[in-house]
């Protein structure tokens, strides 16, 4: 019953301005093939083999009842629309009401779905910048959040420990917790609330191997901080700072992934819309290509060469582009290639397919391109912040072994009865402080870039590291600064 009523608090945060980038690339595709001259029945019957998910099965549902039970498919796409969603604003409930009434009205298909991508690209466009309107307001949320967490811990232990009202440790144990899990809530509604903007297309056997590498990575991270800890030969900070420094591996392979990969998508839209002028043209599809590599399209040149060579050699074009899917990674370059491979077998007008991925590409690059904005921003942000709060923290615990240092610990009197804080606990604290704000720190820098998650192992393992050597610096430099001006003057009663 708990897990049910947190599926339901999840789907209430995860609506509203929902983004389904897949609902585009799937009305497109039913576009692009419509200008092949295809009637309604093959139509469904190639929409049903496509594989964009929820909308590819309400297909093939409306072609199992229209065509395989002789419902007719104007009346199974009005039964199955009302099936799929509850919403009466669902896209592809509405998309399954208007076919019903198109086919029944016998009108023209292909106008019918350029409207309708029309359409689907203009509420892309506004819900993508309206959560990105919404990112900015999340941001500035976290930034006042995670400054204020930092004094909130600090004020509640000193006060506990100069008032003397309870165990110092044991409210500055429920403070950090307790604002951490504070965070950690709030960053996981960002996760729900925003999308994931996908970009790798890999397979199996490249994730398997990055798993083994993010599994080394942790072993030796946790290695090197249970080394360093247990031979007490540098103190914990920095000991876990530098145990992060092996998380950077794997975060630094999948940033440069990231990186190329982001770089084909500057190139893909003008190939794409080259190819299909071409091919409009001269209508064999080796000509075309060898009339494409004529001009250079970067760093994706060399799967243009050998999209061309494969089809030379009499290699089926669907495969050969699937091939080109793979070699470059791109998810955003495979769902452009899906629509163009199929286009080409239900003989559509190529002209205005290149011009259909090659807008959507070009649109979806723009809007991305504005949030990697945003979140180059945040992440600066963040990160300054990361060292001033954990600088904080450093001075604080060199504050608290200074206070119980004095009169071996005795600092109550008439006036005040002080309950300082254990050194050994702040010690041990420390390092957990640490970790607990790197990681959810890291998650929120990511939620808010979107693209490949496996680069958050590079952003905890920054955080980590510098968040490290900066308690460490600061317990170095202030406590020697406090210990030789502050704590040299008399204390009047000690």
């Amino acid at each position: 019953m708990i897990l049910n009523k947190l599926t339901n608090v999840k789907k209430i945060i995860s609506t509203g301005n929902k983004v389904d980038e897949n609902f585009v690339y799937f009305v497109a595709f039913l576009y692009s093939i419509s200008t092949g001259e295809i009637g309604a029945v093959d139509l469904f019957k190639t929409g049903k083999n496509s594989k964009y998910g929820k909308y590819s099965t309400a297909f093939k549902d409306t072609y199992r009842l229209g065509v395989g039970w002789s419902f007719g498919l104007a009346s199974a796409c009005e039964m199955i629309g009302k099936t799929v969603s509850d919403n009466n604003d669902d896209p592809l409930k509405l998309l399954l009401v208007k076919l019903s009434q198109v086919i029944k009205l016998g009108d023209d298909l292909k106008s019918f779905l350029k409207d309708e991508l029309k359409n689907s690209i203009q509420t892309y466009s506004i819900k993508y910048e309206a959560n990105l309107e919404s990112q900015k307001l999340f941001s500035e949320m976290f930034y006042t959040l995670m400054s204020t967490s930092a004094f909130m811990i600090s004020a509640n232990s000193i006060m506990s420990m100069l008032m003397g009202f309870g165990d110092a440790g044991q409210i500055m144990m429920v403070s950090m917790f307790g604002i951490g899990a504070g965070m950690a809530v709030f960053v996981m509604m960002m996760f729900f609330m925003f999308p994931r903007d996908k970009l790798a297309h890999t397979d199996k056997t490249i994730e398997k191997k990055f798993r083994m590498k993010i599994y080394l990575a942790l072993g030796a991270s946790i290695g090197i901080s249970s080394v360093l800890l247990i031979s007490n030969m540098i103190p914990s900070v920095l000991a876990v700072g530098l145990g992060g420094i092996p998380l950077l591996y794997p975060g630094i392979i999948a940033k440069k992934s990231e990186s190329k990969i982001t770089s084909y998508l500057e190139w893909y839209p003008t190939f794409i819309l080259h190819f299909g002028q071409l091919y409009a043209t001269v209508g064999a599809m080796g000509q075309a290509l060898e009339a494409v590599i004529r001009t250079n399209f970067g760093p994706i040149q060399i799967f243009i060469i050998s999209l061309k060579n494969r089809i030379k050699n009499r290699i089926d074009q669907i495969h050969a582009f699937e091939l080109f899917s793979i070699e470059t990674e791109n998810h955003i370059i495979a769902n452009g290639n899906a629509i163009v491979s199929e286009s080409l077998n239900k003989g559509a007008d190529m002209n205005i397919v290149g011009n259909v991925v090659s807008d959507i590409t070009k649109k979806i690059n723009e809007l991305r391109g504005k949030r990697a904005q945003n979140a180059s921003t945040f992440q600066l942000v963040i990160l300054i912040l990361h060292v001033l709060s954990l600088s904080i923290f450093g001075l604080m615990n060199k504050l608290t072994e200074m206070f119980n240092g004095l009169s071996e610990g005795d600092l109550s009197n008439a006036a005040f009865e002080l309950s300082p804080i254990d050194p050994a606990l702040m010690d041990a604290l420390m390092p957990i402080l640490l970790i607990m704000t790197s990681i959810i720190s890291g998650f929120a820098i990511k939620i808010i870039e979107g693209g490949i998650y496996k680069t958050v192992f590079f952003h905890v393992g920054i955080l980590i590291v510098i968040g490290g050597i900066s308690m460490y610096a600061i317990n170095i430099f202030m406590g020697d600064f406090m210990d030789s001006i502050i704590f040299t003057a008399p204390v009047p009663g000690i």
